[in-house]
């Protein structure tokens, strides 16, 4: 015992006299000067210390979040390096954490980052439901959940939390006005409704005038969320041991699509064979014969109770949503009128998690769950939805009705054990059992049957299929706290990503699912008296059947490829400088490619199961058929091999208040959007800045920017078979603007 203690000290002299500070920091009360913020996040589904986490974890408080100028989910991608969070083509949110994720956005195809709101695991969120307004904190788990949060986790986790009712009454909000004639307001109040019961309530909303650009075809807006959300909290607790929380919401949201061509490209038409299109000279403009829509209307609610059992704590989560969506678009992006489609999305989904946890304070922490997951998603026909207008037959409209429903179960378990003073070793499993169904219809009329419901319908095509995935996933890791402020770990994990079929049209049989093992190696340091903070982490991902999307002559094309791998470094840093300044920096480094993706039949001198491809066409446009390509050593989508933020705090007492300034510089080196690399973001970087002024506790005027050096970027693109070629979403452009904040 008395050796191991030697050890121990030796080791903790030598980090001590490596980074210049006590082999033991002094805790808070015994310390002077500026600190960094201290961040309690549940990351392992139990209140830990950020520092004291043994995995990659970036976490934000709401009040940061606030300050940094950060109001919605896509906007942490400047502030999380390795993380990208791009707005999806049907206006869901597609993000990417380490060069893991899917492009697919249809309903029903899951994201391979998880997100989830207060413990609840959400298939899809439309873009209203992502404000970041009023909320406690947000962490990013980075790598593989395969254990604790184990649906769609394969590549992380973005962790939203907004706070549970107080007792005590208080009231906030903000009102703000920006560029492109943009009002936004959200509040928060809460209150105690007795001894053994409190209430709150939160809305948010952001209506914008005018969009980024023009559609020239129309004169109307494009690029443009208008939102709004309520949710509402009711906490009681009838016993010291009993805590009962539900909660309820409801979201809207209006948005444009997409519509120019991607720079350097052209596009064709399909009606008129030979017309050549350039791209617009404004990047935010389209130029299609109607405005491309979605209108999502979500809404849902959760119920959690907790009970102390004395040594464990049993915790239920019971939780139903809702998604309807109506959208029409121009499928040729252009402003004849070649391919006009109208469609309609349904969502309903059931969970129930049952976790049963100790209590804090042994050495032995553990946890064991159950967890159910029931989703129909639908693109269904009932003459007000889903319809093709194809022009280029005339007097046809063709009607698809396509459905899937996904029940999975899984028990999990997880345990910590230190087994010596500072070293821990963890062991987690998962058994998941996924059941899938689909089934989809394909007709034809000769007349608009929105118009006309009496229309006849000729079926041309049926199909159905089930199919069952049963997978095993788990995490390892050793942990050693050198010093009470420097923890060092090593981990390997798999991650999971479920089955999906393709829905429009519907086809059999799904996509494989996607397995990732990651092997990790970290540390986490606190130095010079919790004044400096340096975290960083090497990984490397072997993935098994990389889920891949693209188009094909307006249809979606799901399929897989088989093998690829990602290598990668991160480092983050902050530093308390003084009491006015706070700074930070952060990096990741990926080298992510596809390392089995086709090959060559000796015999036929066919490609096997090879990546689909559409070059750019002599007559505009992608090739049509797609052809089939070799994809081995591409890199894979989003996946861009550096990324870093630079950014700082600083306040001042002056004029009768507070001013704080704060900025943020993002660098990217930007990304290929598809497996056959042809669409490419070059590098690019933004600059956001916030000046703050308090007179008072209670109230705050802020300015505004964000993307000030008006960098030109795409967010999003895709190849699209034949004449459309190649639409794309832009990134945001330069947008400022003037807030205030008051509570009380």
């Amino acid at each position: 015992m008395r050796n191991h203690h030697v050890r121990r000290l030796l080791a903790s002299a030598c980090f001590a006299a490596l980074f210049q500070q006590p082999a033991l920091a002094q805790t808070p009360e015994d310390s002077a000067g500026p600190q960094i913020e201290e961040i309690v996040v549940t990351a392992q589904k139990r209140a830990q210390k950020l520092q004291d986490v043994p995995l990659a974890v970036a976490a934000f408080t709401g009040d940061t979040l606030k300050a940094r100028g950060i109001t919605n989910v896509g906007e942490l991608t400047l502030t999380t390096p390795g993380l990208q969070i791009q707005p999806g083509g049907g206006g869901s949110t597609i993000p990417f954490l380490r060069g893991i994720g899917s492009t697919a956005s249809a309903v029903g195809n899951e994201s391979s980052v998880a997100i989830y709101l207060d413990g609840v695991y959400y298939t899809r969120l439309p873009p209203g439901f992502l404000s970041l307004n009023n909320i406690d904190r947000v962490e990013v788990l980075k790598g593989p959940q395969g254990t604790l949060f184990g649906r769609n986790s394969s590549g992380g986790v973005v962790n939203i939390v907004t706070p549970d009712p107080s007792y005590a009454f208080k009231a906030q909000g903000s009102l703000g006005y920006g560029r492109f004639n943009t009002v936004h307001g959200d509040a928060y109040v809460s209150g105690g409704l007795g001894e053994k019961a409190a209430m709150d309530i939160s809305v948010g909303g952001t209506r914008q005038g005018d969009g980024w650009g023009v559609n020239r075809a129309t004169g109307n807006r494009v690029g443009f969320v208008d939102d709004f959300t309520i949710r509402s909290k009711l906490l009681l607790e009838p016993g010291e041991s009993t805590k009962i929380l539900l909660s309820g919401f409801y979201s809207y949201s209006k948005s444009g699509s997409q519509g120019n061509t991607f720079p350097g490209f052209t596009r064709g038409t399909r009606t008129i064979p030979g017309l050549i299109t350039l791209p617009l000279d404004d990047f935010q403009d389209h130029n299609s014969d109607i405005d491309g829509r979605l209108k999502a209307k979500f809404w849902g609610g959760s119920l959690r109770a907790e009970q102390d059992l004395g040594f464990a704590r049993l915790t239920s989560i019971t939780a139903y949503t809702r998604d309807k969506e109506r959208s029409k678009g121009d499928g040729d992006y252009g402003p004849v009128a070649d391919f006009i489609y109208f469609q309609r999305a349904e969502l309903k989904q059931w969970t129930q998690e049952l976790q049963l946890a100790a209590n804090p304070g042994g050495k032995l922490d553990w946890i064991l769950g159950l967890f159910y997951y029931d989703t129909k998603t639908a693109y269904p026909n009932d003459f007000s939805g889903l319809l093709f207008n194809a022009t280029i037959f005339p007097g046809a409209h063709l009607y698809l009705e396509n459905f899937q429903h996904v029940k999975s179960y899984a028990a999990y378990g997880q345990a910590t054990y230190e087994i010596a003073p500072g070293l821990s070793i963890t062991g987690g499993l998962r058994y998941t059992r996924d059941k899938l169904a689909g089934n989809g219809r394909q007709n034809l009329a000769t007349e608009n049957a929105v118009i006309n419901p009496a229309a006849t319908l000729i079926p041309i095509g049926a199909s159905a299929d089930r199919k069952t995935f049963e997978k095993v996933t788990f995490r390892t890791a050793v942990d050693y706290k050198f010093t009470p402020d420097i923890l060092g770990y090593v981990s390997f994990s798999r991650g999971y990503k479920s089955a999906g079929y393709n829905l429009i049209p519907f086809s059999a049989p799904p996509q494989r699912p996607e397995t990732l093992d990651a092997y990790e190696a970290g540390f986490k340091m606190d130095l010079f008296d919790r004044r400096v903070r340096f975290n960083g982490a090497a990984f490397y991902y072997k993935i098994q059947d990389p889920q891949v999307q693209l188009l094909q002559n307006g249809s979606l094309a799901l399929s897989n490829a088989d093998g690829s791998r990602v290598y990668g470094l991160e480092l983050d840093g902050q530093a308390a400088v003084s009491e006015a300044l706070t700074m930070r920096a952060s990096v990741t480094l990926l080298d992510a490619k596809y390392t089995s993706y086709g090959s060559i039949d000796p015999v036929t001198g066919a490609c096997v199961r090879c990546a689909p491809s559409g070059p750019p066409s002599p007559t505009g446009g992608a090739v049509s058929p797609l052809i089939n390509i070799v994809a081995d050593g591409n890199r894979t989508p989003l996946a861009a091999k550096a990324t870093f933020n630079v950014g700082a705090d600083y306040g001042f007492d002056a004029a009768g208040g507070r001013f704080t300034l704060s900025a943020d510089y993002y660098h990217n080196s930007g990304y290929y959007f598809e497996p056959d690399n042809l669409l490419h973001q070059p590098s690019y970087d933004l600059v956001n800045a916030q000046l703050k002024f308090a007179p008072n506790d209670n109230l705050a005027v802020r300015l505004w920017g964000k993307n000030l050096l008006d960098k030109k970027y795409v967010a999003l693109a895709l190849t699209q078979e034949g004449g459309p070629g190649y639409p794309y979403l832009a990134g945001a452009p330069l947008t400022y603007g003037v807030a205030v904040d008051f509570k009380f």
